[in-house]
């Protein structure tokens, strides 16, 4: 029989070798001003497609204030299961914007409902948003951590956490719709 010692000495080493295995890669910025991000299992770099806005338009975004007269959309991809697998989202079948892990994009649309989307693994995930002038809304991609479920789904669940998980990000797009029609 296994002593109480012998027990926390192997909880304490296999949680730490998961721990290891479990530590999401580190966001690297570079001087062209795009978004990359690196993993250590598999040496690789990934960077977003256009250059990211600057330090002060991420600092007014974390703000997470309303724009008047727009609806606000926020859309946070904070898992880090994939990150050499960039997700392109798109709004109302147009306008694609490449995301990576850790990553926000900040969306100033007009009133009503709009279309969110993405693709992963063949597979087009839809998402409604919908919100008056002046209005805030906050979604997630959410990703699995299972190593053998690695999997995204749009998620509105937890506006709050995905506030505080969203300050552990960087703005990868600002954009504003002036002129836009919803589909």
């Amino acid at each position: 029989m296994l002593s109480r010692r012998q027990i926390l000495l192997g909880a304490a080493a296999s949680s730490g070798a998961l721990a290891g295995c479990a530590s999401a890669p580190e966001p690297r910025r570079t001087d062209s001003r795009t978004y990359c991000m690196s993993t250590l299992r598999t040496k690789r770099t990934v960077c977003t497609p256009e250059p990211v806005p600057s330090a002060t338009a991420e600092a007014d975004a974390k703000r997470f204030e309303a724009t008047p007269g727009v609806l606000t959309v926020y859309v946070v991809r904070s898992a880090w299961v994939d990150a050499v697998r960039p997700l392109t989202v798109s709004v109302d079948g147009d306008s694609q914007i490449g995301t990576l892990p850790r990553s926000l994009i900040r969306l100033r649309l007009p009133p009503g409902t709009h279309q969110l989307a993405f693709e992963w693994n063949e597979r087009i995930h839809r998402f409604a948003v919908n919100g008056e002038a002046g209005e805030l809304r906050i979604v997630e991609l959410a990703g699995s951590s299972v190593p053998l479920d690695r999997s995204y789904h749009w998620s509105d669940a937890d506006p709050a956490g995905a506030r505080l998980r969203a300050r552990t990000t960087r703005l990868i797009a600002d954009a504003q719709w002036s002129n836009y029609a919803p589909q």
